[in-house]
């Protein structure tokens, strides 16, 4: 075979090469921008449709905290700003192990200590078995539903949620997850994540 055709052959292969990689790529971005996209219409669905249940949420979890502020500073011990994670065991089992996966992938960015699970569990020997196999590689304090409410909607179902204790004990940033939407998650993720960082 002449060195021409092998140039060309090999010039053909390069270009085949690249059209595909380039194919590649186009389709991850797509992919990429579906899930934006999606997103935002999850965004513009609650915004539209069920924002006065979460102002009722929001409500609901500020007037429990400022309540009963002091007894759960004093059950966290928290000295620096730390994310905390509420949620109950007669919840949606996959809803609270999705979070869980996703606070697992936090904690490696901003340490173990700056992260509190606070869930609500019998104080019980069944229920203090569950805690210590559910949440083996967290931080948490089983606090009652009554030291630290978790808010339901309108159809009684109970929300669990995330939100910002700083150092003076003021919570802010609460953020309701959504099942299958850990990309929302993520996003408020990216946002605490600067915080708990620079303490």
């Amino acid at each position: 075979m002449s060195l021409k055709i092998k140039t060309i052959l090999i010039l053909f292969c390069a270009a085949l090469v690249i059209c595909t990689s380039y194919g590649t790529w186009k389709t991850i971005e797509l992919e990429k921008s579906r899930n934006r996209i999606l997103t935002l219409e999850s965004q513009l669905k609650l915004s539209g449709y069920q924002w006065i249940e979460y102002l009722g949420l929001y409500s609901q979890v500020y007037g429990s905290y400022i309540k009963n502020k002091e007894s759960i500073h004093a059950s966290t011990g928290n000295k620096t700003s730390v994310l905390i994670y509420r949620y109950s065991k007669f919840m949606c089992n996959s809803c609270f192990l999705e979070d869980l996966q996703e606070i697992e992938r936090l904690q490696k960015e901003v340490g173990k200590q700056k992260i509190l699970v606070l869930p609500a569990y019998p104080d019980n020997r069944e229920g203090r078995i569950e805690l210590s196999k559910v949440l083996s590689k967290f931080n948490y304090v089983n606090i009652p539903l009554d030291t630290l409410i978790i808010p339901s909607i309108s159809t009684e179902i109970m929300q669990r949620y995330f939100a910002l204790i700083d150092k003076e004990g003021n919570l802010s940033m609460v953020f309701f997850p959504l099942r299958g939407e850990t990309d929302l998650t993520r996003f408020y993720f990216s946002e605490v994540k600067s915080i708990l960082k620079d303490e």
